[in-house]
C-alpha cells in the first residue's frame, strides 16, 4: 500500500478517508490511500484494509466535538459508515481510529474483548 505519510499534529494537507463495513459486531474498516500516520501503517493489510475492528460511533463524535474539528459521516443504507476529515481534523480522526485499533480485537478473528467505549 502506497500512503503518504505527514509527521505533526498540524497537517493542512492531510485527508483521510475511512469506509466503514459492519461484519457482525466488529468492523472492516478501509482507508483510501492518501494520507496515514506512520503509527497507522502496520495495522491496514497490502489493500488498506483492517479487520476486524471495534468502533464506537458516538465516542468518536464526542472527541471531535471536543477538540473542535469537523469531520463528514455518512452512513449508507446499507449501515455501512463513511468517515472523511481533512487537515487536524485528519489527525483527531487518526488518533481515535488507534484507539480503537488499541481496543483489542486484532488478528482476523473475535476475540471476547469488551468494546471499551
Amino acid at each position: 500500500m502506497n500512503l503518504e505519510t505527514h509527521n505533526g499534529h498540524q497537517n493542512t494537507g492531510a485527508l483521510l478517508n475511512l469506509f466503514c463495513v459492519p461484519v457482525g459486531e466488529v468492523w472492516r474498516v478501509h482507508v483510501r490511500p492518501t494520507w496515514l500516520p506512520r503509527y497507522l501503517h502496520s495495522v491496514f493489510d497490502e489493500h488498506g484494509e483492517a479487520y476486524p475492528v471495534l468502533l464506537d460511533f458516538e465516542d468518536l463524535e464526542r472527541q471531535m466535538a471536543s477538540k473542535k474539528q469537523v469531520f463528514e459521516k455518512h452512513v449508507t443504507r446499507a449501515g455501512a459508515v463513511e468517515l472523511t476529515a481533512s487537515g487536524s481534523a485528519a489527525t483527531a480522526l487518526a488518533v481515535w481510529l488507534s484507539t480503537a485499533f488499541a481496543s483489542g480485537v486484532r488478528d482476523g478473528h473475535r476475540s471476547s474483548t469488551p468494546n471499551a467505549g
